[in-house]
């Protein structure tokens, strides 16, 4: 039988544990979401091959000690109640003097209690794909998938064009070969940067390389790296559309 002297130390000592889990948990949470952030956010700030770490961990690994910890608070929550349990039902039947509403409020918080701690087991997620989800996000209107399948094969179609044009000498001679490798070696772009950065960032339009592209000008604000997927340009084609448009621009 604890005395009441233990049962006030252990009492302590559990409310002590409540409040550093509790802590624990609140600060894991920040790290994931404004630290180790994830998707699109992480390609923004740094770089769509990078991954990050903190203490050797990435975020799904701090996401597991985050889960690991919530369990843990949830046995001690337990076995504070249980250790209160007269002064509990005390209160509650001071606060509600009818049975037959306390026994509907106790059935209510089980059955919210049973829907939280099993209702995720039987969760079916709604599958989105990567590209899309981040579009709607920020606005976009994005092409239905029979439109994507036109746009694709338009642009590849594009860059077979301008590919023979390079063969053939129509766009540059053999003798400017290496002044055009020289200019392609000037443009910098990188499969993080959206449509919209590149065209600042070398004083074009974007609308002029959407349309060079045959892509919608709305896919502009999204990655490169991801538009050459969807519609098979490659970014030596995108190089040379901004060199021709710097050009045109000159004269």
């Amino acid at each position: 039988m604890i005395s009441g002297k233990d049962k006030s130390r252990l009492n302590l000592t559990i409310d002590a544990i409540l409040l550093i889990l509790l802590m624990a948990i609140t600060a894991l949470g920040f790290l994931i979401k404004y630290s180790l952030i994830p998707g699109y956010k992480r390609n923004l700030l740094y770089s769509s091959n990078d991954e990050l770490y903190f203490l050797g961990l990435t975020r799904h690994g701090w996401g597991d000690i985050h889960l690991v910890l919530g369990i843990v608070f949830v046995f001690f929550i337990l076995l504070h109640i249980i250790l209160h349990w007269k002064i509990i039902t005390a209160i509650f039947k001071k606060m509600v003097t009818r049975k037959k509403a306390r026994g509907v409020i106790i059935i209510f918080i089980l059955a919210i209690i049973m829907i939280f701690a099993v209702g995720p087991f039987f969760v079916k997620p709604e599958v989105v794909a990567l590209e899309r989800q981040h579009a709607h996000k920020r606005g976009i209107e994005v092409p239905s998938p029979a439109q994507e399948v036109i746009l694709k094969d338009t642009v590849a179609q594009k860059a077979k064009e301008v590919h023979r044009e390079l063969k053939e000498g129509r766009i540059a001679q053999n003798r400017q070969l290496p002044e055009k490798a020289h200019a392609h070696s000037e443009i910098e772009i990188f499969g993080y940067m959206t449509l919209n950065e590149a065209a600042i960032k070398y004083s074009v339009r974007a609308e002029e390389l959407a349309n060079a592209l045959n892509i919608p000008l709305s896919s502009s604000t999204e990655k490169i790296g991801r538009l050459k997927k969807r519609y098979g340009f490659e970014m030596e084609i995108l190089k040379e559309i901004i060199i021709q448009v710097q050009q045109r621009k000159q004269n």
